[in-house]
């Protein structure tokens, strides 16, 4: 037992030793108060610089959250644009859902009060129509359409005219009344 005592008491020599050499800040061989406040500048620079690398994860962490916030904010717009313009669609083709199927009722109401005769004789008629349509020139309708504002115009003016003429005579049969 003596021997494992003495042992022990080696082996904590030894890690004394150890700790001793480690602390040795100013390397003297013994442990002092000048050991120990180099200790605790090491120790305060290293929390000045954990405290440093904290602040930098906070501000991290805040710029983080507040564009995680911004885009938030901006995929809630573009949501709200985006159901604002389907809404409006959806009216919209609501409505031409609506108009067309006035158009259908009329259309077949319409189609209920025409005689069956005279509708077969639409029928009749419409092939022949179809002929005729084909046969227009398009070229010279749209050549027409394309004159047909100034041959408006033309018309107007020789109306206007006329009305003055008109009128010139008017007041001249009154004076010679």
């Amino acid at each position: 037992m003596d021997e494992m005592n003495r042992k022990m008491d080696e082996e904590l020599q030894q890690r004394v030793a150890d700790l001793t050499a480690h602390n040795d800040e100013t390397g003297d061989g013994k442990l002092d108060v000048a050991d120990l406040k180099a200790q605790l500048n090491r120790i305060e620079a290293q929390l000045e610089l954990q405290d440093r690398q904290n602040r930098h994860i906070m501000k991290n962490q805040r710029l983080r959250m507040l564009l995680s916030v911004v885009m938030t904010v901006v995929l809630l717009g573009a949501l709200g644009v985006f159901w604002y313009y389907s809404r409006i669609a959806y009216h919209q083709v609501m409505d031409s859902t609506a108009q067309v199927n006035e158009l259908v009722e009329t259309l077949q109401s319409s189609l209920a009060t025409l005689d069956p005769e005279e509708l077969d004789a639409m029928m009749q008629d419409l092939p022949e129509i179809t002929e005729q349509l084909k046969r227009i020139d398009v070229d010279a309708l749209n050549e027409v359409l394309d004159g047909l504002p100034t041959l408006m115009n033309s018309v107007n003016q020789l109306q206007s005219q006329v009305q003055s003429i008109a009128g010139l005579f008017g007041g001249l049969s009154s004076i010679l009344r």
